[in-house]
């Protein structure tokens, strides 16, 4: 079994896994506080600020127990906790894609459900995608709503939903990152992303440009010592990306 394989399917399966945990531990609203969600699901969470990784989790005694290490950042706390939270719960979403023991998935593609479901547990399916439509992709105040994610993963999880976008991670006026959600191979940057992107580096203001055929949303996200945009590229109306 690979993760590419009913892609519809193991997309509604990891968004039904998300929803039941969230659920169980009686989050009706966003922001989902993923340690306080351990808790409610009798999951033990102890600060360890000793341990070598960011988190880990164990099973004592038949109890599961996440320990997560401090960090300044409390949304990397959050996504170390809601990553545990999936690779606990992982097993769910290969029980029902009928998954058996000698084709038991490799440790890559259980890490790699485990990240699907933190981010559909810090940014729930049910809440998110009308949250952004709503406020057409913004993800200011999408942040404002959705505390416990960073922008990245705010960002990252617009490519869920099904209209053509680009996401852009920039660090230190550099291109770290570049995803879509599109069936055709990714292009590259074109001038009038850079364009927006520079101004947006340059004046630290959310910036959008749009010409016939693009729309181009600049988000810096910048601190005393580092420098992050965040670009959303979607296509005008009736117009595809080339």
């Amino acid at each position: 079994m690979t993760l590419s394989y009913q892609q519809e399917n193991l997309s509604y399966l990891l968004n039904e896994v998300a929803g039941d945990i969230l659920e169980q531990g009686a989050v009706v609203a966003p922001p989902v506080n993923a340690i306080e969600l351990a808790k409610g699901l009798q999951i033990g969470v102890i600060i360890d600020s000793q341990q070598p990784t960011r988190a880990r989790h164990k099973q004592i005694m038949q109890q599961h127990t996440i320990f997560l290490k401090p960090d300044d950042r409390p949304e990397r706390m959050q996504w170390a906790a809601a990553h545990e939270l999936g690779e606990v719960f992982a097993w769910r979403v290969f029980e029902q894609l009928n998954d058996t023991e000698e084709s038991r998935p490799h440790s890559v593609q259980r890490e790699e459900v485990a990240n699907l479901l933190a981010s559909r547990i810090l940014l729930p399916d049910k809440h998110f995608f009308l949250d952004a439509i709503e406020l057409q992709f913004d993800l200011i105040p999408l942040k404002a709503i959705y505390t416990t994610a960073s922008y990245e993963l705010i960002a990252m999880r617009l490519l869920d939903e099904p209209a053509q976008k680009i996401v852009t991670i920039c660090d230190q006026g550099a291109i770290t990152r570049r995803r879509s959600n599109m069936k055709q191979s990714l292009p590259s940057m074109r001038p009038l992303e850079r364009e927006c992107w520079q101004k947006g580096m340059q004046t630290g203001k959310r910036v959008t440009y749009q010409d016939a055929g693009l729309k181009v949303c600049c988000f810096p996200v910048h601190e005393p010592h580092w420098k992050r945009e965040i670009l959303l590229t979607t296509p005008i109306e009736n117009e595809d990306f080339e």
